[in-house]
This record gives structure tokens, sequence and C-alpha cells, in this order.
């Protein structure tokens, strides 16, 4: 048995994170104060449970903090490190241990698989407080498609003598890369919610620009460069070339967003005054239990003294 690989660890962390503590904020904030500043719940009644599914891939994203109402100062609840976690599948228990000092869970075995129409139930018991939830693994996206899937571009070469790059070849390197129509397709009928990544797949990561001083680097390896998208309700996602900077393969992964993090997402245009409580799928506490699918496509960025090698 062993832990989840970092860099996979890494990419689902950033993909997730970069909303979720904004939309429990907007749900604690909402549980805990109405418009007569009356406390609905205490801190003591119910702790914040996030857990998170991804087909074909290990269990490892579920995490357990204290409750604290928004208007505390620390409004991120301190991490339970000795909760009994236990996830279901098929009546199957499956039993999560704590993987850091951060309130942070996962399963280390290797029976255990997520795939798509599977349903799960989860609990969370912290001393005499037991919580729980209920989720189902959605489809993958369909239909993912690349527009372009090879950017050719030259190759900027440093002078002999003053070892800089002109300053004119920059410029026109550049100004193509602005030119760059570059998105991700999907079939999306329904609308449904879905979030885009863009990562560079190589071991080694070479820049397009030299610095001032002249000189190519690294932004070091695999899965260190990322770009995550909002969730959006479109069939498509323009992706931003000029943000990309580096040579070489890269994977855009389009996950498909499970109805439960659709609605806590969509919950943040909600007026804070209003009573209604946000929407949860965790029995006697806060946070969500929610799932996600996704499928991959790919492009490249190739330099042309490359492009009839590959």
């Amino acid at each position: 048995m062993r832990f989840l690989d970092m860099s996979i660890k890494t990419k689902i962390t950033k993909i997730m994170k970069k909303y979720i503590y904004l939309l429990l904020a907007s749900f604690i904030f909402a549980s805990f104060i109405s418009c007569e500043d009356e406390a609905i719940y205490t801190p003591d009644e119910r702790f914040v449970l996030q857990a998170y599914l991804y087909a074909n891939e290990p269990v490892w994203d579920v995490s357990i903090r204290n409750a604290v109402p928004l208007t505390v100062t620390d409004s991120i609840g301190e991490p339970i490190n000795d909760a009994i976690i236990t996830l279901y599948k098929n009546d199957v228990a499956y039993t999560l241990v704590s993987s850091s000092d951060t309130g942070s869970y996962q399963y280390v075995g290797n029976d255990l698989t997520v795939e798509k129409d599977d349903v799960f139930s989860i609990e969370a018991i912290v001393g005499e407080k037991t919580a729980s939830g209920t989720t189902s693994v959605p489809d993958s996206p369909e239909g993912v498609t690349m527009t372009v899937e090879s950017i050719v571009l030259p190759e900027i070469k440093l002078d002999a003598v003053t070892g800089r790059p002109e300053f004119g070849v920059m410029q026109a390197l550049r100004g193509l890369i602005d030119e760059v129509q570059l998105d991700v397709v999907w079939d999306n009928p329904n609308e449904l919610l879905h979030f885009v990544v863009i990562e560079n797949d190589e071991d080694d990561q070479e820049t397009l620009f030299p610095d001032f001083g002249g000189k190519f680097g690294s932004s070091g390896g695999r899965g260190s460069f990322q770009r995550i998208s909002a969730p959006t309700r479109e069939s498509s996602y323009e992706i931003n070339f000029s943000e990309i900077q580096y040579w070489g393969k890269y994977i855009v992964k389009v996950y498909r967003v499970n109805q439960e993090y659709a609605d806590l997402y969509e919950n943040l245009e909600q007026d804070s005054r209003d009573l209604n409580e946000p929407p949860t799928n965790i029995k006697n506490g806060l946070g969500i239990f929610s799932a996600f699918n996704s499928q991959n496509v790919y492009f490249r960025v190739v330099k042309e003294s490359d492009a009839s090698g590959w």
C-alpha cells in the first residue's frame, strides 16, 4: 500500500480548493447568521465535511474541520485529525485514514475503484457527533475535442555575440501567439456544469521565451504548470494561449460536475440576507460530498525545426 502520488494530488487539490473555500464560507455564513443576527447553529453542533471522489482515481480528497461563523476572525475552523471516517460502496465499508495534520483523509488500499454510476455513502464520527452523506459518480463528458491539436511556432535563437534574443523575433512570436484561436469543446445539451484543467505534460518544461539575460529556463517537472477554469455551463472553453509559455505536450482535462457541487457553487449568487439555508447533502453536518468524472484531450506546441519529426 502507498499514498497517492503527489503530482496527482497537487493537481486535484488546485482544481477544487480554488473555489471550495469561497463556497463553504458562504455556506457557513448563511447557516449561522440570520437577519436578526441570531445563530441558527452553534459551532459545537456541527462540523464541516468536504469529500470528493474522482472517477478512475484513488480516494484521497476528504477533509474535516470545525465549523465557525464568519463573525469569528478565523472563518476557517481548526482541522479535525482524529475523526472516524468510513466510505461505503455496495454495502462494503472502507476505512479512511488521516494523511496529515490538516484534517485530510484518504483510503490507502488498492481494492476500491470509483467508476461512473457508482453510488457511495460516507459517515464521519467526531466524538459523539455523526455526519453522513450520499453521492453518485456522473458520466464523463462526451464529444470532447480540441479545435487545434498542434501549434507550430518559430524558435527564438540567441545572438552569438550578445547572447540575447533579437527583439523583433520575440515580438513576432508574441504576435503569432496572440493570433492563435484554441478551444476545447464538448457535448452539453443539458447545460451541465463543467470546468477545465490545462497542464503541461513534459517532464522538463522548456520556456518559449528567454529571460532578459538571454537564458532559457525550466519551470520544473510534469504537473507544475496548470491553468484551471471557473465552472461553466457552456459547451466550450477558449484557452488563453498567451498564458501558455512552454513547448511540448499539454493535457486538457474536462470535468463534469455532479449536482451537489453545482447547487453549492450557484448558491454564491444568493443574497447573504436570504434566510434559505444553502443546499447541502451532509446530514447532521455542514459541507459537501460529491463526485466528478473527466475526459482528456491533448494539444502540442511544436518548434518549426521539429514539426516534421513528430
